[in-house]
């Protein structure tokens, strides 16, 4: 993801109630002696103390928030930010709710400049976006990006912040499976942030470029854009890029038949992940290092790690991976017919999941038909993977009906 949050400003208005006082009084003694500590002199950033709040202690704090007068203050929309953003790639779950509050909190800012407010609801939307976008929530994300862009539009100036929106569509339109979209929006973004003498953004839109690639079948190709990208983003000492690059030079790999390349590479992006703390990330290298695992030919080995792979995106609250985690699992499983107990049981987990993930009602039609398959012992591996690429499909053609395969029908690729 690129952007930083917004600039900090950790005075309040005069008038303001600082959010921080709003905290569960457990964590607020937590915090006092922390502070006292010889370790750590410095308060907490906000964003480690909101992810470590238990579930109900979360949303008492937000609810505080929205109903205590004097809470709704520019710095506290700031601060809002900042802590979504360290929560993104840790709990997005959490971060999509932050940034929606920030953005609520936009709405009561009475006596602050209109285009100032105007700009902070776009920053608060854009990162709502990105998000949305890691839970799954393709759609919702699209829709909130509109606002964004127009709110930065509006707010005037903002030229790189549209880029970045642009740039935060691309990803979205790729997970949805929309190549030529997503390397039209990805191409508007680079040449935004080439205007504004941003080649650090620029080269971050040139990342989707290689994906679509790949997706395209374009391997070489899509290795030549990758391969540029690392010695640019090595000297600039960009981990958190260079790690995903690494990863998609491993995908990239592992679709030309060289396993041990594309280990070579998952291995680095994991090392990297694990230094900057980016377990979504690290969950997803996990779920590729599964399918590296079961071309290689250790069947039994991938298994477990696809499970593992699962668990940790259902930890994450990411439960659309989750999803998909499942059936590439399910697929496994469901491949010599020895496993049918487990693989009823994991049908009826993934139907649970995908609901809950918020697929459109033709998706979850198509989850249901596999778990209630998979009940009666008639599903296979051909099945899952016709409703794998069925519910990637909805995301695209949500009007478009589940219909149940025919007898005799083909493996879908």
């Amino acid at each position: 993801m690129i952007g930083q949050p917004v600039v900090r400003n950790d005075l309040f208005e005069p008038d303001g109630v600082a959010i921080r006082a709003l905290l569960p009084q457990p964590m607020a003694k937590h915090r006092r002696r922390k502070r006292t500590s010889r370790q750590s002199t410095k308060p907490k950033n906000l964003g480690v103390l909101a992810g470590a709040l238990s579930d109900s202690d979360f949303d008492v704090w937000l609810a505080r928030i929205r109903t205590t007068a004097g809470a709704a203050t520019e710095s506290a929309t700031r601060e809002l930010m900042d802590a979504a953003f360290l929560l993104l790639d840790r709990q997005p779950a959490r971060a999509e709710q932050l940034y929606a509050l920030a953005g609520g909190l936009t709405e009561r800012l009475a006596t602050s400049p209109p285009l100032l407010v105007v700009a902070l609801r776009g920053y608060a939307e854009k990162g709502r976006a990105n998000a949305l976008r890691m839970l799954g929530r393709y759609h919702e994300a699209m829709q909130v990006l509109i606002d964004a862009e127009q709110h930065f539009v509006d707010a005037r100036y903002c030229a790189l912040e549209i880029g970045e929106v642009r740039y935060t569509r691309a990803g979205i339109l790729f997970k949805m499976q929309r190549w030529p979209q997503a390397q039209e929006a990805a191409d508007q973004a680079r040449r935004i942030f080439e205007e504004e003498h941003d080649r650090t953004r620029a080269l971050h839109a040139r990342v989707i470029e290689g994906c679509v690639l790949v997706e395209r079948g374009s391997l070489e190709a899509a290795r030549a854009v990758f391969v540029g990208l690392l010695k640019q983003l090595t000297a600039k000492r960009h981990q958190d890029t260079l790690a995903r690059v690494y990863m998609n030079l491993g995908a990239c790999d592992l679709r030309r038949r060289e396993p041990a390349i594309a280990r070579h590479w998952l291995k680095r992006a994991s090392q990297l992940l694990r230094g900057i703390g980016a377990p979504t990330e690290l969950a997803r290298a996990r779920w590729c290092g599964a399918k590296i695992t079961i071309f290689e030919g250790d069947r039994n080995r991938g298994i477990r790690e696809l499970r593992g792979a699962m668990h940790e995106f259902e930890r994450l609250s990411m439960l659309a991976d989750a999803g998909f985690v499942g059936l590439d699992l399910l697929e496994q499983l469901l491949a010599d017919g020895s496993a049918a107990k487990e693989a009823e049981r994991l049908a009826r987990s993934l139907a649970e999941f995908f609901v809950a993930a918020r697929v459109n009602v033709s998706a979850a039609r198509a989850i249901a038909y596999l778990r209630d398959a998979a009940t009666a012992r008639t599903a296979d591996a051909r099945l899952v993977a016709y409703v794998r690429n069925y519910v990637h499909c909805a995301d695209i053609e949500s009007d478009k009906p589940f219909e149940p395969p025919t007898s005799g029908m083909e493996p879908v690729q």
